[in-house]
């Protein structure tokens, strides 16, 4: 992938991201005259909507029916993440932390206290759906279920059965995820790359950690793929830094 396709895809992914509408390239066009010397590309509307058609052949991008614009396909996603985002570590911001280093010095180094109060702090964090536990009892504390309804991902009504079956059986899809999970590392798992076979609009990013009294904890955020990537693998990272600074 060309420099100039890196640009127009993450600028894409990120527009995507905030706004959930197909993002055309015009509007790339106008944006990109507003930076900086168009940041090293050609603006012309011509030029990205060129770009964006090889993307599209590539299977980075893809258009809706009722749309002139493109949305970012899980191709897309797993390349911004794999890629891009390794270029530019995002950093938690200092409120968050703050939320994070206070759930977790409540807890008083109770496992269970631990995983329910980062699942809640968690899921407040980023309106996403949250699951931390502990494999090893069983014992899964679910939060913010109803933050996903109303996103347009999950309009249709398979579309959040799906998404429930994973709320009700996670212990059971977790089965699948845990051989893949390196300590201290996260697993991002995009659209069809989902275990579950009946939805492929979500994102599960998971990470494990250490837990008092021997246990392994884990936290997952689970939300559309159209989430914000940079910000919930910073917030699971610092986690997973944190619980490991306890033992």
């Amino acid at each position: 992938m060309t420099d100039r396709q890196k640009q127009i895809l993450e600028e894409l992914i990120r527009e995507y991201v905030k706004g959930a509408e197909p993002v055309s390239s015009n509007f790339l066009a106008g944006k990109c005259a507003r930076l900086p010397d168009g940041q090293g590309f050609d603006c012309s509307p011509a030029t990205i909507r060129a770009e964006m058609l090889n993307l599209e052949k590539e299977g980075f991008l893809a258009q809706p029916h009722t749309s002139a614009g493109r949305i970012p396909t899980d191709k897309a996603y797993r390349y911004f993440v794999d890629y891009l985002l390794k270029e530019k570590e995002e950093i938690l911001p200092e409120k968050d932390r703050k939320a994070i280093d206070k759930t977790i010095s409540s807890a008083s180094r109770d496992p269970h206290a631990l995983s329910s109060g980062l699942a809640k702090t968690m899921a407040g964090l980023t309106d996403d759906f949250v699951i931390s536990g502990i494999p090893d009892t069983g014992e899964f504390f679910r939060v913010g279920f109803s933050n996903i309804f109303e996103l347009p991902e999950f309009q249709e009504t398979e579309d959040v059965l799906g998404l429930g079956n994973m709320f009700d059986e996670f212990e059971n899809y977790f089965e699948s995820f845990f051989d893949k999970i390196e300590r201290n590392e996260l697993l991002v798992s995009i659209g069809r790359e989902n275990p579950t076979g009946e939805v492929s609009n979500e994102t599960v990013i998971i990470a494990s950690y250490p837990l008092p009294m021997g246990y392994e904890g884990i936290s997952a955020v689970i939300g559309p793929m159209r989430m914000a990537y940079d910000r919930n693998m910073a917030l699971l990272k610092y986690v997973a830094k944190r619980m490991n600074q306890l033992r």
